[in-house]
């Protein structure tokens, strides 16, 4: 039986890491809905195997090993890539059109040079950036060194200064 307690803890994980999981996922498959998928399958995992964690890592690098492990699979059962171009469409109410037609466009720009880096330096950067981890819990999630996450950033950071400056 479950207790009321155990079902607060895991609501309070996915309060605490549902949105950056969920960016990060969006990262590798683009598809929003196939992204929300993976992370609620990444939560069912987490839930079901949460005795088994044994904290040879954190808990938030375990997490990412499992989502990143079942985004890995997801790719592979549907062999398929969807590229999907940004929707700018979508008004965000703010008052100043020019600052944000501006805001669009460096978005845009900074999105072109990611997908200019190659997968693996692109998970590296956005685990570290975007999701502040350090380059250990990047070397758990991604299953490489400590040395090689450390490299892949570096020339990731070159790369998206040449891009950017272009």
């Amino acid at each position: 039986m479950i207790e009321r307690s155990d079902k607060m803890a895991m609501r309070l994980l996915y309060e605490r890491h549902a949105p950056a999981l969920t960016a990060f996922i969006r990262n590798r498959l683009i598809d929003p809905v196939e992204a929300a998928d993976v992370v609620q399958d990444t939560f069912m995992e987490v839930w079901s195997n949460a005795g088994k964690f044994q904290a040879r890592s954190t808990v938030r690098s375990w997490m990412y090993s499992i989502a990143r492990n079942k985004a890995v699979d997801r790719v592979r059962k549907s062999s398929r890539l969807v590229i999907t171009e940004p929707d700018e469409t979508i008004a965000d109410g703010a008052p100043n059109v020019e600052m944000v037609i501006t805001q669009a466009e460096d978005a845009h720009r900074v999105r072109t040079c990611l997908d200019a880096l190659t997968d693996a330096q692109r998970s590296a950067v956005t685990l570290a950036f975007f999701q502040d981890m350090t380059y250990r819990e990047i070397s758990s999630v991604e299953g490489v060194s400590e040395g090689t996450i450390k490299s892949r950033v570096h020339h990731a950071k070159k790369l998206l200064l040449h891009c950017l400056s272009k």
